[in-house]
């Protein structure tokens, strides 16, 4: 994974948190969120129910990768998000789209839930760290810009 990802500066870091905290609060029934980079290192979260942040960040980044792998293989093009449907919860976990696949986030929530909502909440957080995430690097590759100068 390249530096950027290892070392997140503290703006980015914050807007990520921001954005984690206020997606956990507008979904009712959910019990955790999670962002982790691609290669399944924790970036933030927020988990009520004692699952273990770091293991679902180790495993969200290969559910999305699987999940667009599959959507290629069987000629559905790639997928936008993966969702497990389990017996006492949903996990919806989509990657975060910006200039640089760096990021996955997922939402954990009860099976009370509304998947619609779950699916919208989910993105518009996604879509926000996605434009903080290219607002962050617009920001490194002007300042390099300036520096070799």
């Amino acid at each position: 994974m390249n530096q950027i990802s290892r070392h997140l500066p503290l703006s980015l870091k914050s807007a990520i948190d921001e954005a984690v905290h206020a997606l956990h609060q507008r979904v009712p029934a959910a019990i955790g969120c999670v962002v982790a980079t691609v290669d399944g290192r924790l970036v933030s979260d927020v988990v009520d129910n004692g699952a273990d942040p770091q293991r679902i960040a180790a495993m969200i980044g290969s559910m999305v990768a699987l999940g667009e792998t599959i959507g290629r293989e069987v000629r559905i093009d790639r997928s936008e998000y993966v969702v497990v449907n389990a017996l006492n919860g949903i996990l919806l976990a989509q990657r975060v789209p910006s200039r640089r696949a760096l990021f996955v986030v997922s939402t954990l929530a009860r099976t009370t839930t509304n998947l619609g909502i779950l699916l919208h909440e989910t993105r518009t957080t996604a879509s926000a760290i996605g434009k903080a995430v290219d607002g962050w690097l617009d920001q490194h590759q002007a300042a390099a810009a300036a520096a070799a100068h």
